[in-house]
């Protein structure tokens, strides 16, 4: 059975369709149909579907937000977060700090679903790298019970929250693809695996 090299744990062959693909959309309110305008806040959200295979981005207005998103049938509002709409000549920035990713990963918390677990964990790998959480330890999988990561938020003075991460498996180049993936759709700088 193969391993994760980072922890040394079996891998489960669950499967996983493409490596998050996300289908970026225009900056158009989804709801209302308006352009989002440069230098607007808006809310960026990740939406699935049972006909796209791919999470599709779609953008709110605060305004619409605050309404309630206006989701597709059947749709399900897989993490969201807040940005403001760059000038296009504007080197391309990262559209999600630090502090947002933490929030989507924190929303994620009571996650069940395969896709939205390996979300979480991926999420954890990158704000590891980061240095926004750090590893304390990890329990292998034991049986058909997956292994959990235990990171601690850093915070000044220590003693931040602890989160527990469910291991979902994922061999090291789904990892990579999937982070670098990530990486791309939120602009973010430095992801590799």
């Amino acid at each position: 059975m193969p391993t994760n090299a980072r922890t040394a744990h079996p891998v489960y062959t669950q499967p996983m369709s493409a490596p998050y693909d996300i289908i970026k959309t225009q900056d158009v309110c989804a709801q209302t149909g308006r352009a989002i305008e440069i230098g607007e806040e808006h809310i960026a959200a990740l939406i699935e579907t049972p006909e796209e295979e791919a999470l599709v981005r779609v953008a709110y207005s605060l305004e619409a937000w605050g309404k309630g998103p206006n989701l597709p049938p059947d749709a399900a509002l897989f993490g969201f977060w807040k940005r403001t709409l760059p000038d296009k000549d504007e080197a391309p920035k990262q559209l999600v700090s630090p502090d947002e990713m933490l929030d989507l990963f924190e929303q994620l918390a009571d996650a069940t679903e395969h896709r939205q677990l390996a979300f979480r964990y991926l999420l954890a790998l990158i704000l590891m790298r980061k240095k926004v959480l750090l590893y304390e330890r990890s329990t292998p999988p034991q049986g058909d019970t997956p292994g959990v990561l235990i990171l601690r938020q850093r915070v000044k003075g220590g003693g931040g929250p602890l989160f527990e991460v469910t291991d979902p498996g994922l061999d090291d180049e789904t990892i990579a693809q999937a982070t670098e993936e990530i990486g791309q759709v939120m602009n973010l700088d430095e992801v590799s695996a």
